[in-house]
């Protein structure tokens, strides 16, 4: 390379395998942290109530920690998104911000920056009428044309675990396949419930031919929120 002289291009030759190996360890430590926390849910599940402290002290685990790799592995991330974030801390302090609404409040999730920046968005709100299930919508009201989805049928909060041990929760599947904004770009706002009404209620709006988990249309309106 130009300029560059022959003892710094030795110096990086041995930079870059020293890098590749702290990320597979760091790729490594994740996929450990998944994998205890779902076996942790499970022994969680089969353990009696009275037993756990004990059963965590055989395990050599704190409760703190225990409580921790659970709460990740229920989240269903994967070890490429907890990556993504920044590790095993970043992902647990992204779930406190990404918990879902209670009655009376709305989630939005949208490019850091948001609403100030043109970026897409999705609000998340819990159903009045079925109490655990939310309404989800997702805008590009900048895009062109302007596209929102929103989900035809009320969506249950939570994860499920699946036969292999791991976890799914559709919920937020549908937000990560249709709200184009990487894991570690997302900016979580709590609002109260009532401003969407008010303001959005044109996304949440159903397409007289909604089908499936949601629909993607062009209902641009004249505004945004």
């Amino acid at each position: 390379m130009k300029n560059i002289s022959k003892e710094l291009m030795e110096l990086a030759e041995h930079i870059r395998p020293a890098r590749e190996a702290f990320a597979e360890a760091d790729k490594r430590r994740i996929e450990s942290a998944l994998e205890a926390g779902r076996l942790l849910c499970q022994a969680k599940d089969d353990c009696p109530h009275q037993q756990w402290l004990a059963f965590l002290t055989l395990a050599g685990i704190y409760e703190q920690q225990a409580r921790e790799l659970m709460q990740l592995a229920r989240a269903g991330l994967t070890a490429h998104v907890v990556s993504e974030i920044g590790g095993i801390n970043a992902a647990l302090a992204y779930l406190v911000k990404a918990r879902l609404p209670e009655p009376g409040e709305c989630l939005t999730v949208g490019r850091i920056g948001w609403p100030e920046k043109n970026t897409p968005f999705a609000i998340i709100k819990p159903n009045t009428a079925y109490p655990g299930y939310y309404d989800v919508a997702i805008a590009d009201m900048w895009a062109n044309p302007a596209t929102v989805f929103s989900s035809t049928k009320p969506l249950k909060g939570g994860s499920l675990r699946l036969a292999d041990g791991s976890f799914f929760d559709n919920l937020w599947h549908i937000v990560d396949r249709e709200l184009d904004v990487p894991h570690s770009q997302r900016e979580f706002q709590m609002m109260p419930a009532d401003l969407v009404s008010r303001d959005g209620a044109f996304l949440f709006a159903k397409p007289a031919t909604a089908a499936g988990d949601g629909s993607k249309t062009n209902r641009a309106p004249n505004y945004a929120f």
